[in-house]
């Protein structure tokens, strides 16, 4: 595994409030955050079965973690504009109405926001785009792996490349996210391909099929590791930023 974020070297303790305790993603930032960092303090852990909890806390903490669902994200999300506490949103999985009401509430607080946290698919998104930039004529498919559980399809991360992939080609590429069976008859669309089963962790490929040759690119995560300290890097660069919306473009 290989770990680009140095977590080392905070000079006071920062209090988190992690919502979205008992999924995979906020068990790995216990885990973690027990047995590899001193730099911070979980102060309260809220999952669904405990959201009433907010009404209750005492003290404010530093910033909010959030791996959790659409519809607990912005209960956490009223509550940090209430407290004026900066956020990371690590879920995934918003409709577009949805995405725009983060946006309004990140002109109240800082708001980190990523559909994955990850720095090596924050460069991996990037070659993708530059690949579709230079590459004509050919037909773009993106499959991603997940494990059983996850409830989005496609996940947020193959959403995010394809919008990387877009925007670097002004826009062109529609979206087809499940095929029918007919022949496929214009370059200018992304297909999208979801795998579930078992206990993946992630796995994201870029296909560019051409006539006569294809190349693919593709990123697997051998750890959830890679998606906790990222939110830690993100956590501690939100809580000085001022109010916004923030990537990891701008982290990295």
């Amino acid at each position: 595994m290989l770990y680009l974020f140095s977590l080392k070297g905070c000079d006071f303790l920062i209090n988190i409030l992690l919502n979205g305790y008992r999924g995979k993603m906020g068990k790995a930032v216990i885990n973690h955050i027990n047995k590899c960092s001193s730099d911070f303090n979980i102060l309260y852990k809220i999952d669904k079965d405990n959201v009433t909890l907010y009404d209750d806390l005492l003290i404010k903490p530093d910033v909010i973690i959030d791996f959790s669902t659409p519809c607990s994200t912005f209960v956490a999300l009223e509550y940090a504009v209430e407290n004026l506490v900066p956020i990371v949103i690590a879920t995934t999985g918003f409709n577009s109405m949805e995405e725009n009401k983060i946006k309004e509430y990140s002109e109240a607080i800082p708001i980190f926001k990523s559909s994955n946290m990850s720095y090596g698919i924050s460069i991996f998104s990037n070659l993708a785009a530059m690949l579709a930039e230079k590459l004509d004529n050919v037909d773009i498919e993106i499959v991603e792996k997940h494990h059983r559980n996850k409830a989005d399809a496609p996940s947020g991360t193959a959403l995010m490349i394809a919008d990387k992939i877009n925007k670097k080609t002004n826009n062109k590429y529609t979206y087809v996210y499940n095929r029918i069976a007919q022949p496929r008859n214009t370059y200018n669309e992304i297909g999208f391909s979801s795998i579930r089963g078992g206990n993946l962790v992630g796995e994201h490929t870029v296909l560019y099929l051409g006539e006569n040759e294809t190349l693919k690119i593709t990123h697997t995560a051998h750890s959830r590791n890679i998606y906790v300290e990222g939110a830690l890097h993100a956590a501690k660069f939100i809580i000085t930023k001022k109010n916004g919306l923030y990537s990891m473009e701008d982290l990295v």
